[in-house]
């Protein structure tokens, strides 16, 4: 019985993945298939022996299976379903960190780890990284201290201000005028926010200590 009932999107994410890795990972496909098909036991079952056999594979195995997984997930939802955790904690995070020392020019297995230092490196690595540059330009963004506004402020309106300069001069490096305008645009609230954050604080003053 197919549970695209709830949340059919997640369900549909493992359907066109495993179709995509039927031709070279029939396991990985199997399992996929039988998650999408609502039988989990059955699928981390069927999972376990896919990881299992894949733990025993060349590091040059792992890394084309892990490149192309994360090309496949990137961006989609449900993709913690396509990558449950046993998958990346057996398989796709040592593959990634193994190939940063077996390969220290490569950009790629910086851009799938995440987090700033790894995105950063990516970037310096490889300037036409677009996509390592674009999630890093996201991080920054995310990461100022602008949520919770106007109640108030996370962390240093400053250096979320030094930060987004950073973000600037990223963006330079995305091709697609579009793309690049709504990244400009994103980081461009931010800095507004921010602005008028700084601007309230000097116009009231600090608050009187208790």
């Amino acid at each position: 019985m197919k549970m695209w009932y709830w949340r059919e999107d997640y369900f549909r994410t493992l359907k066109d993945v495993g179709g995509e890795a039927a031709k070279s990972w029939a396991g990985y496909a199997t399992f996929c298939s039988e998650y999408e098909s609502g039988l989990r036991p059955q699928a981390f079952a069927t999972l376990e022996r896919f990881i299992s056999a894949l733990e025993r594979e060349p590091f040059a195995e792992r890394r084309q299976f892990v490149s192309w997984l994360m090309h496949a997930t990137d961006g989609t939802e449900g993709a913690h379903m396509a990558v449950p955790h046993p998958l990346r904690w057996r398989i796709v995070e040592p593959t990634l960190v193994e190939w940063t020392a077996v390969e220290p020019e490569s950009s790629e297995p910086h851009r799938w780890l995440g987090g700033y230092d790894h995105l950063r490196r990516a970037v310096e690595l490889n300037p036409h990284d677009e996509l390592a540059t674009q999630k890093l330009i996201v991080l920054i963004s995310s990461n100022v201290g602008t949520a919770h506004l106007p109640d108030h402020y996370v962390g240093d309106p400053h250096k979320d201000l030094a930060a987004l300069g950073e973000a600037d001069a990223l963006l330079e490096a995305i091709s697609d005028n579009d793309l690049r305008n709504r990244f400009k645009q994103m980081v461009e609230e931010e800095r507004t926010l921010i602005i008028q954050y700084l601007r309230s604080r000097t116009q009231t003053g600090p608050p009187a200590d208790q």
